[in-house]
């Protein structure tokens, strides 16, 4: 699966653009309105920053309140984690998840798993980074992150990691410069990763990334107190753009990357989306190919599926709803006084992982 793009087709490359064009409009349409508490303020040129989930949710009803959410939405507050001034209650624990969100960002995206993990027993922490530099830097940057954890008393972590995220997440695993291949990242030992989303080949919507980044702006400046227009105006303030560059399929980054093995006592699952139920393309000559080519409109489903990994799950969703409910859709149940979304079945699929013991079953 880890192939080099020699640039030679048109036809390739204008098919990468028409799935990155409907990747985008799946992005902008599952994420414009949720910003997630604690995800207004990005990190601007450092190696990144930690957060705790405080287990407290917040959900907006009335259009009026003050909020840092969107009318009818869910958010997730987290708060600072300061080394050895960490005062969370029961920290460090011997359950520790830790979430690491991808490209244009602002951290909305964890507003229901927080949640149901804190629920199901795990002490839950976030890392946040400028998420616009090159994977290695912010690579790096975990493995500081993890350093911090590791010196409030952390000794084993499991990982949830959505999109770029992953990317972050192996890159920290497996650079020898970082780590090797000990199955340890920060001095911490990595239980289990799992993938969400995450474009092991590479995404041809990255050729398109100024989209998101625009739609990342605007759910700041939403989110944020005093809703200051020069928000809207901070473009390359969290990195220069160097990550789409490593999310093109057949970078330098990922053949590098895809190159050296995950260790072996890392216990990896791949949550893979598709907007189109397979049920609706079986049988149709081409379809179903043309459907796992546009995956979860961001990621296809071969990219989203790490080479080697046995635990594969496919779940028909796009590339946040696996793990979000789509705000408008929550905003519009609220309005109309209908139930709320059910659960985004890759939280179930993340707890059940988590639930099982290092070895894949």
């Amino acid at each position: 699966m880890n192939r080099k793009d020699d640039g030679g087709s048109h036809v390739d490359e204008l098919m990468g653009l028409a799935i990155g064009v409907v990747g985008a409009l799946c992005i902008w349409l599952a994420g414009i309105t949720g910003g997630g508490v604690g995800g207004a303020d990005w990190v601007v040129e450092s190696a990144g920053e930690l957060r705790w989930f405080d287990g407290l949710r917040n959900r907006v009803l009335d259009p009026d309140d003050k909020g840092d959410g969107w009318f009818g939405t869910q958010s997730a507050t987290f708060n600072f984690i300061r080394g050895a001034d960490m005062s969370a209650p029961g920290w460090p624990g011997d359950r520790v998840v830790l979430l690491v969100h991808g490209l244009d960002e602002p951290g909305g995206v964890w507003d229901e798993a927080a949640p149901a993990l804190s629920d199901a027993g795990y002490k839950v922490a976030r890392y946040d980074y400028p998420n616009d530099q090159a994977v290695t830097k912010s690579a790096a940057g975990l493995v500081e992150a993890m350093g911090v954890l590791n010196g409030i008393g952390v000794e084993r972590v499991d990982i949830v990691a959505h999109s770029m995220g992953g990317l972050v997440s192996r890159e920290a695993l497996t650079n020898p410069e970082m780590g090797g291949s000990r199955g340890t990242i920060g001095g911490v030992q990595i239980g289990r990763l799992i993938l969400v989303g995450t474009p092991n080949e590479g995404s041809a919507w990255a050729r398109l990334r100024g989209v998101a980044e625009v739609r990342e702006r605007v759910q700041r400046w939403v989110a944020s107190d005093d809703m200051d227009l020069s928000i809207l105006g901070n473009l390359g303030e969290d990195g220069d753009g160097q990550a789409g560059i490593d999310l093109l399929p057949g970078s330098d980054f990922l053949m590098a990357l895809n190159g050296r093995a995950m260790p072996g006592s890392v216990a990896v699952t791949c949550i893979v989306g598709r907007i189109v139920d397979p049920g609706m393309t079986s049988g149709v000559a081409g379809a179903d190919e043309a459907a796992a080519a546009l995956g979860d409109g961001v990621v296809s489903v071969e990219s989203g599926s790490l080479d080697g990994c046995v635990d594969v799950v496919l779940l028909t969703a796009n590339h946040r709803s696996m793990i979000r409910t789509v705000e408008m859709e929550e905003g519009w149940r609220a309005m109309v006084g209908r139930e709320v979304a059910p659960e985004p079945e890759g939280i179930g699929i993340i707890l059940d992982r988590l639930g099982r013991n290092s070895d894949i079953e």
